[in-house]
Protein backbone atom coordinates (compact mmCIF):
# COMPACT_ATOMS: atom_id res chain seq x y z
CA UNK A 1 0.00 0.00 0.00
CA UNK A 2 2.75 2.47 1.01
CA UNK A 3 4.70 1.51 -2.09
CA UNK A 4 1.69 2.22 -4.36
CA UNK A 5 1.16 5.65 -2.81
CA UNK A 6 4.82 6.58 -3.25
CA UNK A 7 4.79 5.29 -6.83
CA UNK A 8 1.59 7.23 -7.56
CA UNK A 9 3.04 10.45 -6.14
CA UNK A 10 6.25 10.02 -8.12
CA UNK A 11 4.33 9.48 -11.38
CA UNK A 12 2.13 12.48 -10.61
CA UNK A 13 5.15 14.72 -10.11
CA UNK A 14 6.70 13.49 -13.34
CA UNK A 15 3.49 14.25 -15.26
CA UNK A 16 3.22 17.72 -13.72
CA UNK A 17 6.80 18.53 -14.67
CA UNK A 18 6.05 17.62 -18.29
CA UNK A 19 3.14 20.02 -18.61
CA UNK A 20 4.57 23.50 -18.36
CA UNK A 21 4.04 26.84 -20.05
CA UNK A 22 7.49 28.05 -19.04
CA UNK A 23 9.85 29.42 -21.65
CA UNK A 24 12.68 27.17 -22.77
CA UNK A 25 15.78 27.41 -20.64
CA UNK A 26 19.38 27.40 -21.79
CA UNK A 27 19.37 23.63 -21.34
CA UNK A 28 16.22 22.74 -23.28
CA UNK A 29 16.11 25.02 -26.32
CA UNK A 30 17.11 22.78 -29.20
CA UNK A 31 16.42 25.25 -32.01
CA UNK A 32 18.98 26.84 -34.27
CA UNK A 33 22.17 28.17 -32.64
CA UNK A 34 23.88 31.28 -34.01
CA UNK A 35 27.54 31.62 -33.13
CA UNK A 36 28.23 35.34 -33.38
CA UNK A 37 31.72 36.58 -34.13
CA UNK A 38 33.33 39.82 -33.01
CA UNK A 39 33.27 42.35 -35.83
CA UNK A 40 35.01 45.63 -36.57
CA UNK A 41 34.57 48.18 -33.77
CA UNK A 42 33.21 45.43 -31.47
CA UNK A 43 34.52 43.87 -28.28
CA UNK A 44 33.66 40.45 -26.82
CA UNK A 45 31.78 40.91 -23.53
CA UNK A 46 30.07 38.92 -20.82
CA UNK A 47 26.55 39.94 -19.78
CA UNK A 48 26.48 40.88 -16.07
CA UNK A 49 24.62 38.62 -13.64
CA UNK A 50 22.16 41.40 -12.68
CA UNK A 51 20.32 40.91 -15.97
CA UNK A 52 20.49 37.11 -16.20
CA UNK A 53 17.09 35.46 -16.21
CA UNK A 54 13.94 34.89 -18.24
CA UNK A 55 11.94 37.91 -19.34
CA UNK A 56 8.56 38.13 -21.09
CA UNK A 57 8.53 41.05 -23.50
CA UNK A 58 6.61 42.47 -26.44
CA UNK A 59 7.69 44.54 -29.44
CA UNK A 60 6.13 47.87 -28.44
CA UNK A 61 7.81 50.00 -31.11
CA UNK A 62 8.63 48.89 -34.64
CA UNK A 63 10.01 50.73 -37.65
CA UNK A 64 8.12 50.13 -40.93
CA UNK A 65 10.98 47.90 -42.19
CA UNK A 66 11.08 45.74 -39.03
CA UNK A 67 11.25 41.99 -39.75
CA UNK A 68 9.26 41.43 -36.53
CA UNK A 69 5.68 42.76 -36.40
CA UNK A 70 4.58 45.28 -33.77
CA UNK A 71 3.03 43.52 -30.76
CA UNK A 72 5.00 40.28 -31.17
CA UNK A 73 5.46 38.57 -27.81
CA UNK A 74 8.80 36.98 -27.04
CA UNK A 75 10.56 35.37 -24.11
CA UNK A 76 14.24 36.16 -23.73
CA UNK A 77 16.47 33.99 -21.53
CA UNK A 78 19.68 35.88 -20.83
CA UNK A 79 22.89 34.39 -19.45
CA UNK A 80 26.54 35.42 -19.46
CA UNK A 81 27.29 34.34 -23.04
CA UNK A 82 23.99 33.10 -24.44
CA UNK A 83 20.63 34.57 -25.39
CA UNK A 84 17.63 32.34 -26.04
CA UNK A 85 14.84 33.89 -28.10
CA UNK A 86 11.39 32.30 -28.10
CA UNK A 87 8.80 34.11 -30.21
CA UNK A 88 5.29 33.16 -29.12
CA UNK A 89 4.14 30.12 -31.07
CA UNK A 90 7.50 29.50 -32.75
CA UNK A 91 10.52 27.30 -32.10
CA UNK A 92 13.19 28.98 -30.00
CA UNK A 93 16.69 29.78 -31.19
CA UNK A 94 19.82 30.83 -29.36
CA UNK A 95 22.70 33.17 -29.96
CA UNK A 96 26.11 32.76 -28.37
CA UNK A 97 28.87 35.32 -27.84
CA UNK A 98 27.75 38.80 -26.80
CA UNK A 99 29.57 41.87 -28.07
CA UNK A 100 29.76 45.56 -27.23
CA UNK A 101 29.23 47.48 -30.45
CA UNK A 102 30.66 50.85 -31.40
CA UNK A 103 32.62 51.40 -28.18
CA UNK A 104 32.66 50.19 -24.54
CA UNK A 105 29.63 48.21 -23.28
CA UNK A 106 28.10 51.10 -21.28
CA UNK A 107 25.16 48.89 -20.28
CA UNK A 108 24.47 47.47 -23.75
CA UNK A 109 25.18 43.87 -24.76
CA UNK A 110 24.46 42.74 -28.31
CA UNK A 111 23.78 39.22 -29.58
CA UNK A 112 23.98 39.05 -33.38
CA UNK A 113 21.68 36.49 -34.98
CA UNK A 114 23.06 36.78 -38.51
CA UNK A 115 22.31 33.09 -39.13
CA UNK A 116 18.56 33.84 -38.70
CA UNK A 117 18.55 37.07 -40.73
CA UNK A 118 20.26 40.43 -40.49
CA UNK A 119 19.07 40.89 -36.90
CA UNK A 120 20.70 41.52 -33.55
CA UNK A 121 19.31 41.89 -30.05
CA UNK A 122 20.82 44.74 -28.01
CA UNK A 123 20.15 44.16 -24.32
CA UNK A 124 19.99 47.50 -22.51
CA UNK A 125 20.69 47.73 -18.79
CA UNK A 126 19.41 50.52 -16.50
CA UNK A 127 21.85 52.46 -14.34
CA UNK A 128 20.57 50.50 -11.29
CA UNK A 129 21.63 47.24 -13.01
CA UNK A 130 18.12 46.02 -13.95
CA UNK A 131 16.94 45.14 -17.46
CA UNK A 132 15.72 48.18 -19.39
CA UNK A 133 14.72 46.87 -22.83
CA UNK A 134 15.91 44.81 -25.78
CA UNK A 135 16.42 46.66 -29.03
CA UNK A 136 16.04 44.89 -32.36
CA UNK A 137 18.86 46.00 -34.64
CA UNK A 138 20.71 45.05 -37.79
CA UNK A 139 23.42 42.44 -37.24
CA UNK A 140 25.54 43.80 -40.07
CA UNK A 141 26.02 47.28 -38.63
CA UNK A 142 24.23 50.39 -37.39
CA UNK A 143 20.47 50.38 -37.76
CA UNK A 144 17.33 50.03 -35.67
CA UNK A 145 14.20 47.92 -36.24
CA UNK A 146 12.33 48.25 -32.95
CA UNK A 147 12.15 47.82 -29.20
CA UNK A 148 10.98 45.04 -26.90
CA UNK A 149 9.76 46.06 -23.44
CA UNK A 150 8.76 44.04 -20.40
CA UNK A 151 5.20 42.76 -20.14
CA UNK A 152 3.26 41.76 -17.06
CA UNK A 153 3.13 38.02 -17.80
Amino acid sequence: MKRNIILGLALGLICLSCETDEAPSAEDCDGQVCMASVGTDETAVTVPAEIHGTFNMALTFAEPNSPVPLGTKVTFTISANKLIVAYEGEECFSIENAVARFGPPAGNYTFKAACIGDIAFNISQNSDGSLNEVNLELASGPGFYGQFTLTGG
